[in-house]
């Protein structure tokens, strides 16, 4: 494991072990040293290191750290206010040990079932060491701000995030290339876009769905996955689904036009009706999305039976069978109704683009028939729901924060069935 998941490793243990005895205790102590060294090691290489705890993901900087993927620790650090973890590079051991007594004190608190109202801090009044809830004004860099700072924002002009979508769309661009050439795809990459789209959304002071403008320059196939990863992870939220499911999903969206990266570009961008021989070119995708998901892992049956399964209509008919005789997956219901609300939203060669009410309008009056009759509502209540949520930029924009500056709190079942 390397350092900044080393430092992280060696504060879980040190927390825990701190449990057990009394500050005074040379154990105590020794935790504190033991963590803090591990601190100084790692600043040997990264002087001002920076953590975001988002669910079960650890972000460093704006890195996901895989190796410390679903780690325990990351949803407890939240739970009590350590939403952002800063260090600066003069911390001092006595400011060190005055921030994992702070912690463990509101670890203690949740424990007992007392509430910790989650605030921002420095150790000793200083800027060596700060944590709390994030918010991002219109600058370089995320601050660690108070409530009044948060108040003093809202209702201004929109903050800037302090990046844009452009690697993950030119990372999604280089799947979809992938697959378009060969049998096998690295899954990895789109493992670090699902991340990278999550830390987005949940990135500033308020949760965000994040969309990207489709411009002429831009791969279709690509920005398609990305809104859809997007829309299905939002989705997946709103119906009270845990961290892993909404992750897993998300990488299932990413993919699951996989196969499209097979059909010619002159079949995609026609603007007049596709004959019947080329129609059954662009329904032969779903079965090339599957084949290229599981050569290239095995493992991935979610990704593989989504890319088959989402154009599948709640009675089993669509493509690519004419009739599907066993239950449909619940992520392909999900992804495919996010799927064609975005697709409604992209301009195309034969239609404009459907604006957000239509679009909504269009799936309305199709539930049950084209999409599942409990999942289509709970995806329209959402959207409406969090209509000032939505940003969309194109990929080299940066992401703005919602105008009204006041962060979306979905409990958890909100939009259950």
């Amino acid at each position: 494991m390397k350092a900044p998941g080393k430092f992280l490793t060696s504060l879980a243990q040190s927390l825990s072990t701190m449990m057990l005895y009394p500050r005074e205790h040379p154990t105590w102590q020794r935790a504190v040293d033991a963590s803090f060294a591990h601190l100084q090691e790692l600043q040997k290489e990264d002087p001002a290191p920076s953590y975001s705890f988002i669910g079960n993901d650890v972000v460093y900087g704006e890195t996901p750290l895989h190796e410390l993927k679903d780690w325990p620790w990351s949803q407890r650090l939240s739970e009590v206010g350590v939403q952002r973890l800063e260090f600066a590079d003069d911390v001092t051991r006595d400011e060190f040990e005055e921030f994992v007594a702070d912690v463990l004190k509101r670890l203690v608190q949740i424990g007992s079932g007392n509430a910790v109202v989650p605030s921002d801090r420095t150790a000793h009044g200083r800027q060596s060491i700060r944590f709390g809830t994030v918010t991002v004004r219109e600058r370089e860099a995320p601050v660690l701000t108070g409530p009044e700072d948060a108040a003093e924002d809202a209702g201004g002009e929109s903050p800037a995030l302090p990046f844009a979508l452009e690697e993950e769309a030119g990372a999604a661009t280089y799947i979809y290339e992938q697959a378009q050439t060969g049998d096998k795809v690295e899954l990895v990459e789109a493992d670090a876009v699902v991340r990278s789209l999550s830390v987005a959304m949940k990135g500033s002071s308020a949760m965000i769905i994040p969309l990207l403008r489709l411009k002429a320059s831009d791969p279709y196939n690509a920005i398609h996955a990305i809104n859809v990863s997007v829309l299905v992870m939002a989705l997946a939220e709103f119906l009270g689904l845990g961290g892993k499911d909404v992750h897993e999903f998300g990488m299932a969206a990413l993919l699951h036009d996989l196969g499209m990266a097979r059909v010619p570009r002159e079949l995609v961008a026609k603007p007049i009706e596709l004959t019947d021989e080329e129609r059954k070119v662009v329904e032969r995708h779903p079965v090339d999305g599957a084949r290229i998901i599981l050569q290239s892992d095995k493992r991935m049956e979610l990704g593989a039976t989504v890319a088959y399964e989402h154009h599948l209509k709640p009675d089993g008919s669509g493509y690519p069978q004419g009739l599907f005789k066993r239950p449909i997956h619940f992520g392909s219901k999900l992804i495919r109704v996010c799927s064609v609300y975005n697709a409604l939203r992209i301009e195309r060669a034969h239609r404009a683009a459907y604006p957000s009410v239509q679009a909504l309008l269009f799936i309305d009056e199709r539930v049950g028939r084209d999409f599942d009759p409990e999942i289509a509502p709970a995806f329209t209540r959402m959207m409406r729901k969090l209509e000032g949520q939505v940003t969309e930029v194109t990929r080299d924009e940066r992401l703005r924060t919602p105008v009204s500056g006041v962060p979306v709190v979905i409990p958890a079942g909100e939009g259950e069935y």
